[in-house]
């Protein structure tokens, strides 16, 4: 009798290698895609705002005889980048008659103090539509997304004798237009 020898049996090793080459698979998930459309829009739009005009104490007298009273104030905007051909305006006041802005005594509502306001510091272009003056506009106000500041120049004329004591106030509206 030939006794042979028994081969070893690698079951471990054949059921892992079915596994792996050839065994169950796993369960795959469907999938699909979709584009998904995003927009938006950014409108046009300005703000305004103002820092007062603050003349000095006028002394039509001394001081103010023969020189007039210049003061500046800002009026801020801020717009959205790319706008262009903005303008601002500013109201004739609220005492004003004909082209001439006024202010009012507090004391006296019938007595008033002259005064002006510029688009440049040589005072020579009224600023204000109504006031025989034109828009301010240029360059300088296009949007930029960024706070602007743009200086108006006022002026009380010198010698108004006609001046009473006391504190005299007007008020003027700025618009923007874009």
């Amino acid at each position: 009798m030939v006794r042979r020898t028994p081969r070893p049996v690698l079951v471990g090793a054949s059921l892992l290698c079915g596994l792996i080459v050839g065994g169950p698979q796993a369960a795959s998930a469907a999938s699909q895609t979709s584009v998904v459309a995003v927009s938006a829009s950014v409108s046009q739009s300005c703000t305004i705002g103002t820092a007062a005009i603050a003349f000095l104490p006028y002394d039509p007298v001394n001081a103010n005889a023969t020189v007039a009273d210049d003061q500046t104030g800002d009026i801020t905007i801020r717009c959205t980048k790319g706008i262009s051909g903005i303008t601002i305006d500013l109201g004739n006041g609220a005492h004003s008659t004909g082209q001439q802005r006024r202010m009012v005594n507090l004391a006296s509502s019938g007595i008033f103090l002259n005064y002006e306001v510029y688009k440049e510091t040589g005072r020579t272009s009224v600023w204000g539509a109504g006031d025989g003056g034109s828009l301010r506009s240029g360059s300088d106000l296009d949007g930029t997304g960024s706070v602007v500041a743009v200086t108006m120049y006022g002026r009380i004329p010198p010698g108004q004798l006609s001046a009473l004591a006391g504190t005299y106030t007007d008020t003027l509206v700025s618009t923007i237009n874009f």
